[in-house]
């Protein structure tokens, strides 16, 4: 039974999570942010720029726009990133956004091989880019997208599973959200007590980071070899105490890493209507929450 309901949740996810560009998943025309004061002014706020040139499946105007009107709710700049990444590209940034990447465009058909997404060039320029006082907020979610992220990620220590996981509410009352101060209390945002996740991927945290969305000690991770291609025979693995969101102070720099993209977003499948990610049933604090973790990588916090 329970076998049959995580497979049933991992094909429904993959109908309205992973479509390629021109599919019935778009980001939510209506979404308007629940913030509306904005704690940084024209002369003090951070720029971030969210990334667009590695076939980004979330992007700007696409379908992370809904996070970037939160973002720019709190007074923001937010801006798109179309060049390699360079020392030259990243120095105005403050915080940089690399949402599902891919290693080419038509990856997106989902059929492999799967390979990263940034040269190693670009990343010694992302890392030394932190370590000088830069912030990363980096999102691989299910199979393919940590394959694509995967030497970047390793370079600051994680290390995903790249399969599928099944969707999760994260809480203090079940011991999964643990404590840090991005869920306290800000100068607008009230306590954070729980977090919706909508499936992604699960990652290792390494020994100096702050595992903040902890896994259960039930929960599983499916291996398939291609997207959503799950059923009886696919290799499976624990992943009790793994994360789907963590973060990581390393020289002068600051690092979130999340293994679900959804959760910070707004997205309509379209021929049904039904709406998830920000405006989803248990995701009521989940606008906070990335408030919050904007709110640690600008260092205001």
């Amino acid at each position: 039974m329970l076998l049959r309901f995580v497979l049933y949740t991992l094909l429904a996810l993959g109908v309205v999570a992973c479509n390629g560009d021109g599919s019935p998943q778009q980001p939510d025309p209506d979404f308007k942010p629940k913030n509306t004061f904005k704690r940084f002014n024209k002369e003090q706020a951070p720029l971030v720029l969210i990334d667009e040139a590695h076939y980004n499946f979330h992007t700007l105007n696409g379908r992370y726009k809904p996070f970037a009107q939160v973002l720019r709710s709190d007074g923001y700049v937010v801006k798109a990133n179309k060049e390699v990444l360079t020392k030259k590209s990243l120095e105005q940034a403050d915080i940089l956004v690399l949402a599902n990447a891919l290693h080419k465009e038509n990856s997106r058909n989902w059929d492999g091989p799967f390979y990263n997404a940034f040269t190693d060039e670009e990343i010694s320029a992302v890392k030394a880019w932190v370590i000088q006082g830069g912030a990363l907020f980096l999102v691989a979610d299910h199979i393919p997208f940590p394959k694509a992220a995967e030497k970047l990620a390793a370079a600051f220590g994680f290390e995903f599973a790249n399969g599928h996981v099944s969707k999760f509410t994260f809480s203090k009352d079940n011991k999964t959200l643990k404590q840090h101060p991005i869920l306290n209390s800000t100068e607008r945002t009230g306590q954070v007590t729980k977090v919706r996740s909508l499936g992604g991927d699960a990652f290792k945290v390494p020994s100096n980071a702050k595992n903040i969305l902890q896994l259960p000690k039930d929960a599983v991770a499916a291996l398939p070899d291609k997207p959503f291609k799950v059923n009886q025979q696919t290799p499976r693995v624990s992943i009790a105490g793994w994360s789907q969101g963590a973060v990581l102070e390393i020289g002068k720099g600051r690092v979130a890493v999340f293994a679900e993209a959804s959760m910070f977003t707004s997205q309509v499948y379209v021929p049904t209507g039904k709406k998830l990610g920000l405006v989803s049933k248990s995701a009521e604090q989940n606008e906070r929450f990335l408030l919050n973790v904007m709110y640690w990588l600008s260092r205001a916090i």
